[in-house]
């Protein structure tokens, strides 16, 4: 049963059945039908702006019944036993993409498993995670995409499809694309290195420079990828289109087809940006990870790479200085860039921090620089700072953060 009420009245538990009067793009929900599972998306709800919501009754919780203004008895665990002191609690929306990117992950290593074994794609699955990244991505984009960027060398095969899956989500959505098509984009992403499982690991891992022969093994993984996709007639074409052309270049450049401009389709297009970017942020076995902001800039130098115009749709959605990205500060300390201040990407908000004695991470402290422009600035990308933090380093500036 649908009932009308405030949004201030939600409360976990509920299902949430669309904003009064509110248009899906002016809310900040990927869904417009959901279970409330999480306090930011209560957050989020109260932040729109918006007076009145509907929820389904029949599928959550109702409001609750008018107090009848009899004291509620305590319970008897309440009365026996202190409370425990609380520990320092994570972000919801942190803790809900790590525990996102460790299911994303394990489906995907099953995926490539299945592709290596002969078996049918299972696009449910495949479906189902990516619906879950959208949304993420809609809800909270700095989680998700904070959370997966710090993936060891180890898991880049399996993670690198789910980041890009995330980066052409969020892609779409600086693009105005509507929802169907950010999920589809989504799926293009997700699907685009299937051909890898065909691939031998000792190359795909391999610690060194792959030799002439080996590279060619490798250039051959979108068409192996676009084969095994084209055999079940539930992918769809454009998922086939992105996992075939995602290494085109604009300047015709690119394999396998050395398509030019405007051959190349709209979700290739996006690919092609989203994959060499999170390649290039990642930690690999034969090279360190690249620090966001300076890949930004060196992609931007690269010319007939990209689609320009989609290069700076990129940029705007990741900001100057993206997630991750380490930047120095007028004052002489460093920043480690954990969210954008959409007003004005040349100032995020930063967790400023140094070096102890023992070169351990200290003094860390959030900083604001929209909402503080006097407290510091930022002078420089991080450069050789950016190889001095480590994979725990990052782990730790992030996890210790306040999202909102």
């Amino acid at each position: 049963m649908l009932k009308k009420i405030k949004v201030e009245e939600l409360v976990l538990g509920m299902y949430f059945a669309g904003f009064d009067d509110a248009a899906w793009m002016n809310h900040p929900f990927w869904k417009n039908k959901f279970l409330i599972k999480n306090p930011n998306e209560l957050k989020l709800a109260r932040a729109s702006g918006i007076a009145c919501c509907w929820i389904d009754t029949a599928k959550g919780k109702d409001l609750a019944a008018e107090d009848d203004g009899a004291p509620d008895a305590p319970e008897p665990e309440a009365v026996a036993a202190a409370p425990e002191p609380a520990a320092p609690a994570l972000d919801p929306t942190l803790i809900d993409a790590q525990r996102l990117c460790e299911t994303a992950k394990k489906a995907t290593q099953a995926m490539f498993a299945e592709v290596r074994m002969g078996k049918v794609l299972d696009m449910d699955r495949c479906v189902s995670v990516v619906e879950e990244i959208a949304t993420s991505v809609m809800q909270s984009p700095n989680a998700l995409m904070s959370v997966v960027r710090l993936k060891l060398a180890d898991e880049y095969t399996y993670l690198h499809s789910v980041a890009v899956c995330a980066l052409m989500v969020a892609l779409g959505r600086t693009l105005g694309m509507d929802e169907t098509a950010c999920r589809e984009a989504g799926l293009g992403g997700f699907l685009h290195d299937i051909g890898k499982a065909f691939i031998p690991h000792e190359i795909l891992n391999k610690p060194g420079k792959l030799t002439e022969e080996e590279f060619a093994i490798v250039r051959k993984h979108p068409e192996l990828g676009y084969k095994y996709l084209s055999q079940d007639p539930n992918v769809p074409d454009y998922a086939r289109d992105v996992c075939l052309h995602h290494h085109e270049k604009i300047d015709g450049n690119g394999y396998p087809k050395g398509l030019r401009g405007g051959a190349i389709s709209l979700y290739a297009r996006m690919a092609a940006i989203c994959d060499v970017y999170d390649a290039l942020t990642s930690e690999r076995r034969y090279k360190h990870a690249w620090d966001p902001a300076e890949t930004i800039s060196t992609m931007a130098a690269w010319t007939g790479h990209f689609d320009r115009a989609m290069f700076l749709a990129f940029v705007k959605t990741l900001g100057i200085y993206p997630v991750g990205s380490i930047v120095k500060l007028e004052s002489g300390r460093s920043g480690f860039v954990i969210r954008q201040n959409d007003k004005d990407l040349t100032r995020p908000v930063l967790k400023v921090f140094s070096y102890n004695d023992n070169m351990q991470i200290s003094d860390t402290e959030i900083l604001d620089l929209l909402a503080t422009p006097e407290a510091d600035s930022i002078v420089a990308r991080g450069g050789e700072e950016w190889a001095r933090v480590s994979y725990l380093d990052s782990m730790h500036l992030l996890s210790t953060r306040a999202l909102s």
